[in-house]
């Protein structure tokens, strides 16, 4: 029997390697996700150990303010976003995809700032974070309406069916594609009121522009694994591991697949930056200047 999570997620998930959703989130849950951030936003930076998860863009707005470009791990800051990574109406979707077994393997919120807010080139997460098999899913929650001029997500459709394209350049790893490579006549972009939702696979090919409109464009990310999904970049602390199970039971026996891999050495900094960081050297950027528009 097919389902409505058959027909809404897991089809056009497996068929196109994303899928976009609106209206999935309850609204009492979406205010409270924006009220929050906008606390965290408004006080973590004066908090030492908070600040610590925060990273700022290189430059300033036009009011010469320091804008944040990511909050890491925002459920060590605050619990809700913990409440929100275990949610049933966020794990349903997920489970129809990577099944019942799983691991949130990380979270960010990514703000783009008017004028200011950097450019993601076109990537695949794979390159950033290989696992034994690639059964992850990556689920992005606009807190903000998201339009065109906002630099949305762009997804290419069908990519996760490969290749795995190179992240290098002359040897260095630089989390970015060639956009020579990629035909970007298909890119799709997400758009859509606060609440919009999309999770897409971790093969899928995209990016997003810079923000040419009036407000933040935020979006927070989890990212979450099948539990016999096992990292093969990041080391693994056994309790710490378990402790992000959001749903069903852990396993110590890791699902291994054939699967396209390189790992992300040498970096453009050395291990030590992000991916922002790492793009900034990259020589064959898409997304070019802020005071230009976005190519087509």
């Amino acid at each position: 029997m097919i389902t409505d999570i058959d027909l809404q997620v897991r089809q056009p998930f497996h068929e196109k390697g994303f899928v976009v959703l609106h209206d999935w989130i309850p609204q009492d849950w979406l205010e409270e996700l924006r009220a929050v951030t906008d606390r965290v936003l408004a006080w973590a930076p004066d908090d030492a150990e908070k600040s610590a998860l925060l990273d700022w863009e290189p430059e300033v707005d036009a009011q010469g303010r320091r804008r944040v470009q990511r909050i890491r791990r925002p459920q060590d800051i605050d619990p809700f976003y913990w409440k929100l990574a275990r949610a049933d109406f966020i794990l349903d979707a997920v489970a129809a995809v990577i099944g019942p077994d799983i691991r949130l393997h990380h979270s960010k919120i990514n703000i783009k700032a008017p004028a200011v807010g950097s450019a993601l080139e076109w990537h695949q997460d794979w390159a950033f974070i290989p696992h034994t098999y690639p059964g992850m899913a990556i689920v992005a929650i606009c807190l903000d309406p998201c339009a065109e001029v906002n630099g949305p997500i762009r997804f290419l459709p069908e990519s996760h069916r490969g290749p795995l394209h190179d992240h290098h350049s002359d040897g260095i790893f630089f989390g970015a594609i060639d956009p020579a490579e990629l035909d970007l006549d298909r890119a799709e972009h997400a758009v859509g009121e606060a609440g919009m939702v999309s999770i897409h696979h971790p093969f899928t090919v995209h990016g997003s522009g810079f923000n040419h409109g009036v407000h933040d464009r935020r979006i927070l990310f989890f990212e979450y694994a099948a539990a016999d999904a096992w990292p093969l970049f990041y080391g693994v602390q056994w309790d710490e591991f378990n402790q992000r199970m959001v749903r069903g039971q852990s396993t110590y026996t890791p699902r291994m697949e054939a699967v396209a891999l390189r790992m992300p050495y040498p970096s453009a900094t050395y291990g030590a930056g992000k991916i922002y960081d790492q793009q900034q050297r990259f020589d064959k950027k898409f997304f070019r200047a802020k005071s230009s528009g976005e190519k087509a």
